[in-house]
C-alpha cells in the first residue's frame, strides 16, 4: 500500500522597485495592483529615498533598510520630474550602477538617457534612417535667428530640449520677426538651449504607438482640441483607438523604440501628405488616454507581465 505524499512548491515572490514621484498617480497605482494581483511585491519609492554606499568590501545602494542590490528582481523608471544637473546625473549614475550589478531595469538608464534629451534621440533617430522633422539647435539667439531659412516653415515650434507633455512648446509663424527675436533672446538671457523645429502640418492630429517588446501593444490617434494645434492628452487631445497600425508606421515605430534601447515605450508620429514622421521617443510612457480606448486590454498588466517575465530568468 501506498502513501500519498503531499508536496507543496512555494512561488518565490519577486521583489519590483518602483521609482516615481507619487505611487498614486494613476499609472503607478495601476502597476503596482497589476503587480500586485500577479502575486509579487511592489516598493514604491522617489528618487531621493535613494543612498549609495562605497564601502571597503563593495558598493550598496538601500532604500532605508532594503538593499537594492541585493533584494530587488527588477525595478520600473518612472518620469523623473523637474531636477537640477547634478541630480539628473546622480540619478542616471544610480541606475547604471544598479543595471550593471544585474538587476533588470525598464526601461535600461543608456535608453533613458537617450529618450529625455530630445536634440539626442533625434540624431540617433536620423543617423539610423528614420524621418524626422527638420531641427535647428545652438546656444546662440543670432545664429538661431540668422538661419530660419533652414526650417522653410512658415510656422516654428519652439520646445524645451528636456520636457514632456507639451509643456513649454510654442509655435510662432516666422514672419512675426520682432516676436521670435525677443523669444531667442530670452530663451538665450535664461542660459537654455535654442531647440527649433519646422511646424508640420499635421491636421491636428498625430499617433501614439505604445510599444512592449518587441511588438505594438496598442495605438490610437490623439485629436487637439478645436482651435488648438499641441496633441498631447494632457493638453486636452482626444484619443481615438487604431485597431490595426499602417505596416510602414508599425515598422518606423519598432525601429524606432529598437534603436533607442527601448523596451517599453510611446512613439509619437505624424503623417503629412503621404510621409510619415517621428516626433518623440517617451521612454517612460504614461497610457491613461490610451487605456480609455482600449478598454479589451488592461495594459498595466501587461507591462506587469512584461517584466516578471524578464525578472525570471
Amino acid at each position: 500500500m501506498y502513501k500519498t505524499l503531499n508536496i507543496s512548491i512555494e512561488v518565490r515572490k519577486l521583489l519590483i522597485g518602483l521609482i516615481t514621484r507619487n505611487p498614486n498617480s494613476w499609472s503607478s497605482y495601476n502597476l503596482i495592483r497589476a503587480i500586485e494581483d500577479a502575486g509579487h511585491k511592489v516598493m514604491p519609492f522617489q528618487f531621493n529615498d535613494l543612498i549609495a554606499f562605497i564601502d571597503y568590501d563593495g558598493v550598496k545602494i538601500k532604500v532605508g533598510d532594503v538593499d537594492l542590490m541585493r533584494d530587488a528582481s527588477a525595478i520600473i523608471v518612472r518620469p523623473f520630474g523637474r531636477m537640477s544637473l547634478d541630480q539628473a546625473i546622480f540619478r542616471i549614475d544610480l541606475l547604471y550602477t544598479l543595471s550593471d550589478s544585474g538587476i533588470p531595469i525598464f526601461n535600461k538608464p543608456y535608453a533613458i538617457e537617450r529618450c529625455v534629451d530630445k536634440f539626442r534621440a533625434l540624431c540617433t533617430l536620423k543617423m539610423h534612417g528614420i524621418p524626422v522633422p527638420k531641427t535647428i539647435v545652438t546656444e546662440k539667439p543670432n545664429t538661431a535667428f540668422k538661419n530660419l531659412e533652414f526650417l522653410k516653415s512658415r510656422k516654428i515650434v519652439l520646445k524645451p530640449m528636456f520636457g514632456s507633455k507639451g509643456h513649454g512648446s510654442t509655435r510662432i509663424n516666422i514672419d512675426e520677426r520682432d516676436v521670435l527675436w525677443e523669444v531667442l533672446h530670452t530663451i538665450g538671457f535664461a542660459k537654455h538651449t535654442i531647440y527649433m523645429q519646422e511646424y508640420l502640418k499635421h491636421g491636428g492630429r498625430d499617433i501614439r504607438a505604445f510599444v512592449l517588446g518587441n511588438r505594438i501593444l496598442a495605438a490610437m490617434y490623439r485629436k487637439a482640441p478645436k482651435g488648438m494645434w499641441k496633441t498631447n492628452i494632457a493638453q486636452g487631445a482626444i484619443p481615438k483607438r487604431i485597431e490595426k497600425l499602417e505596416p510602414e508606421l508599425e515598422e518606423i515605430a519598432l525601429k524606432s523604440t529598437e534603436i533607442l534601447g527601448c523596451e517599453i515605450a510611446g512613439i509619437d508620429m505624424v503623417i503629412v501628405g503621404e510621409s510619415p514622421y517621428v516626433l518623440e521617443v517617451n521612454s517612460q510612457p504614461g497610457w491613461k488616454g490610451l487605456q480609455s480606448v482600449v478598454t479589451d486590454m488592461d495594459i498595466a498588466m501587461e507591462i506587469a507581465k512584461y517584466i516578471i517575465e524578464k525578472a525570471k530568468k
